[in-house]
């Protein structure tokens, strides 16, 4: 019996699937503005931790990136970071198309 040695890249492009990799993109776009506000308050993981009453180690799993977010959590994170994560606007029908 002969082993074929498989490269992440080859299980990636047979397993492709866009749902997930959407869900990454827009995982990682979260975190990064998370981030981003917190360097300009210069806040550290503790530091929103205890704003959000969370335990650090909960803020570090959010912050890795691949953390699967709920809406309340973002919204609290919103709340507390005085930002906008999801900005969802009304579903506007094209004349053409109907949903």
């Amino acid at each position: 019996m002969k082993k074929t040695k498989h490269s992440i890249s080859g299980w990636l492009k047979e397993n492709y699937n866009p749902e997930i990799e959407r869900y990454i993109d827009k995982n990682l776009a979260i975190t990064e503005k998370i981030q981003i506000v917190m360097n300009k308050k210069k806040w550290k993981a503790p530091d929103l931790a205890k704003a959000m009453d969370k335990s650090p180690s909960e803020i570090s799993k959010w912050l890795s990136g691949m953390h699967n977010f709920t809406l309340k959590n973002l919204i609290k994170i919103e709340r507390t970071l005085g930002i906008c994560l999801i900005h969802t606007e009304p579903i506007k029908e094209h004349p053409t198309q109907s949903l």
